[in-house]
């Protein structure tokens, strides 16, 4: 199931608010930070945050960011080589409300529990931004959801 359909459960309409504390989050954490907007003026569904490197040999990657107003949310991390992952925070069958799909694909059918027990959009936010700087720096994405209680 592609992420952006991939949301089960009552979630609610997305905060927009809450997408606002993450963009700044991003953009005052790290200087690879390309771009951060949305994926439309009159209808945003998504907050892209936009890096001017990726992890290992990929020379851009985003974050796709979705964040609901009953606090569920989505970090879908996606490069130019295809390789994706996600932190998610919704209701979902067979699986922890906070789970994490692992790469290089990010499949809906096997999520595991996430390390990232945080609840509030900008701690939430550090919390994804440090894994994936740790992946970044390391080239590797073996440890993108080993923390405990990150950030």
């Amino acid at each position: 199931m592609a992420p952006e359909t991939d949301i089960e459960g009552n979630v609610g309409p997305l905060d927009d608010v809450a997408l606002e504390q993450i963009r700044e989050v991003f953009r005052s954490v790290d200087g690879l930070v390309d771009d951060a907007g949305f994926d439309s003026r009159l209808d945003p569904t998504t907050l892209e945050i936009r890096f001017a490197d990726g992890i290992g040999d990929a020379d851009w990657c985003r974050f796709d960011v979705r964040w609901f107003q009953r606090g569920y949310y989505s970090f879908h991390y996606t490069d130019e080589r295809g390789v994706n992952f996600r932190f998610d925070y919704h209701p979902k069958p067979n699986a922890p409300d906070k789970h994490f799909h692992a790469p290089p694909e990010a499949r809906s059918s096997d999520p595991e529990p996430s390390c990232i027990v945080a609840t509030e959009p900008t701690v939430v936010a550090r919390a994804v931004h440090s894994l994936w700087r740790r992946a970044y720096e390391t080239g590797s994405l073996t440890l993108l959801n080993e923390a405990e209680n990150p950030p």
